[in-house]
């Protein structure tokens, strides 16, 4: 039958055997297709080619006529840049649109981090993250498109500065993965923590108190600043920066600035260091006592005002003050800013120093001339002066001689025969008066001036005219309880004791006229002392001179009687 085919048949024949087996063929592509085509559900990782893009989207075939569709923005959010046509894939299908599946690269990545991250937890290992931002109680940080939360406790092992921190990328650890919600808790203090660690014990093996080290300053504070010496944060405190006074660090220092110092603390326990710059050159005070004497001028700058007067500073680490004391030659009490202002260069002499106790006291009035000393050469004692009053005390008045110097006129030197308090009633503030320059007492810093002086002294008068033992006429003018006063002359008032008067005799009464004897003159005090009793004496005295100097007269042979005995013995 088959020899008896027909050419036609034949071809027909052929041509049904093909077309059976390419139908064979596409039946096991396809089956093959349907075994490699991804399970298209919420959540499944899924793998294709880039077939076309547009300015949304990027299409993506996922075989079996099948396709899904990624938002371009994306690409820019896990900073990766858009994929071009017949680029091979990876993504997460997140759900099924009205364009096929809806796939995330976002998702993708941030389920594979998350599983990186949980590695990373069971492995105890470290892992990049950039800081991002500060939150409330710590941080945010960027884990390579994961955002995860670094409190503030985990960012360092000491002061925590976040404007250092943010936008850096650091070595951290993770400490805390949860899936759902997705939160990834990570530090950075414990990985730093440990490399210090070792450091610190390596550091305390051969580290001592008196050892050079050199380091970076880390921080500043008011108080001092931390300094990395590699590892160890060692603290150099205000006071040991400098021998000079600065008030805050950042007068001589700035954070990332290389040091060398001195350690002057260690304590291995507690891990604490203290160092000092200051150690490192010579103490100036130990060479004060070389460079200043008392009494020399010197230089300097008024560095700070105080309660008490100026701190002076006469070189980097040496200050010396000047009392309020020593700002004025007139002005005792004066406030030191009335006086002074920080920054104000001076000169100013040294009083006296102390280099062990690093006191030195100075004076600025002793640069000065006193004017007190200088008021005295030009108004010696005894000249006379007019000035108007300024004011007037229960013990006086004061008279105005320049801006700053002022006399005082004592109530005791208004008047010479009237008490004080009653003369200075003839006076009131303002009133120009005479006076007359008693004395200047430069170092106590007193004029004494009087008006009584412009006159004599009757006192003066009548001791040139009296003295002492010479009998005087008074009149009583006041009683005492032990003395009464006798004017002896105009203006001159004697006192006579109760006791110097002869029992026998009455006490005299005011306006009695007495004659009694000077038994003392006090120049000094101008005191005058009488007695009636030894005036009665001295004459009861002479009265027996005189009676004894008249009986020897009358017994004494006369001259003749004498003259004519001598011729007598001369014949015999």
């Amino acid at each position: 039958m088959n020899a008896e085919m027909k050419p036609d048949d034949k071809i027909e024949q052929d041509v049904q055997a093909v077309a059976a087996n390419e139908e064979e063929s596409f039946a096991d592509l396809f089956e093959a297709s349907l075994v490699e085509q991804p399970k298209l559900s919420r959540g499944a990782y899924v793998n294709g080619v880039v077939v076309a893009i547009d300015q949304e989207y990027v299409t993506v075939d996922l075989k079996g006529n099948a396709e899904g569709v990624i938002a371009i923005a994306e690409f820019e959010t896990i900073g990766e840049a858009v994929p071009a046509i017949g680029d091979k894939i990876d993504a997460l299908m997140t759900g099924k649109g009205r364009l096929g599946a809806e796939l995330s690269v976002l998702q993708a990545k941030r389920r594979k981090i998350m599983e990186e991250m949980l590695a990373a937890k069971e492995a105890g290992s470290v892992v990049e993250a950039k800081v991002t931002r500060e939150v409330k109680g710590g941080f945010r940080v960027d884990l390579g498109g994961l955002e995860a939360f670094m409190p503030r406790s985990e960012a360092d092992t000491g002061f925590v500065n976040a404007e250092a921190l943010l936008g850096n990328t650091y070595e951290m650890i993770v400490i805390e993965v949860q899936q759902r919600p997705e939160n990834v808790v990570v530090s950075r203090k414990r990985p730093i923590a440990a490399i210090e660690e070792v450091k610190r014990e390596a550091f305390f093996v051969d580290a001592e108190v008196g050892g050079k080290v050199a380091g970076s300053v880390k921080r500043l504070t008011t108080f001092g600043a931390f300094v990395d010496l590699g590892g160890i944060d060692a603290l150099l405190h205000v006071s040991d920066i400098a021998w000079k006074h600065i008030d805050n660090p950042s007068e001589m220092l700035s954070v990332g600035q290389s040091i060398s110092a001195e350690i002057i603390k260690l304590d291995a326990t507690s891990g604490k260091v203290s160092i000092s710059m200051k150690n490192m050159i010579e103490d100036p005070w130990m060479s004060v006592s070389e460079t200043y004497e008392m009494g020399m001028q010197v230089t300097g700058t008024v560095r700070k005002l105080i309660k008490v007067g100026a701190i002076v500073e006469l070189e980097p680490g040496v200050d010396g003050l000047i009392h309020r004391s020593e700002m004025s030659w007139t002005r005792k009490d004066i406030d030191p800013a009335k006086v002074l202002s920080e920054g104000d260069v001076v000169d100013v002499a040294v009083l006296d120093f102390d280099a062990k106790e690093r006191r030195l006291r100075l004076s600025l009035k002793a640069v000065r001339e006193n004017p007190w000393q200088v008021w005295m050469s030009e108004h010696p004692a005894g000249s006379k002066i007019t000035g108007k009053i300024r004011n007037i005390s229960d013990f006086g008045f004061f008279i105005g001689l320049t801006e700053e110097l002022d006399g005082l006129v004592h109530i005791g030197n208004l008047s010479w025969d009237m008490a004080g308090d009653e003369a200075i009633k003839a006076y009131s503030k303002g009133q120009e008066v005479e006076c007359v320059v008693i004395g200047v007492d430069v170092e106590r810093e007193r004029i004494a001036l009087g008006i009584k002086q412009l006159t004599e002294n009757p006192f003066d008068t009548f001791i040139n005219g009296a003295k002492r033992g010479s009998a005087i006429n008074g009149k009583v003018i006041e009683m005492l309880p032990n003395a009464c006063l006798v004017e002896v002359a105009n203006g001159i008032v004697a006192r006579l004791a109760l006791r110097e008067i002869p029992r026998e005799q009455d006490n005299p009464k005011v306006g009695d006229d007495i004659e009694a004897k000077i038994i003392d003159i006090d120049r000094k005090r101008q005191r005058v002392e009488l007695s009636i009793r030894q005036l009665l004496r001295d004459e009861e005295r002479d009265s027996m001179r005189m009676y004894a100097d008249q009986v020897k007269r009358e017994e004494e042979p006369s001259a003749l009687a004498l003259e004519l005995q001598r011729k007598f013995l001369n014949k015999t």
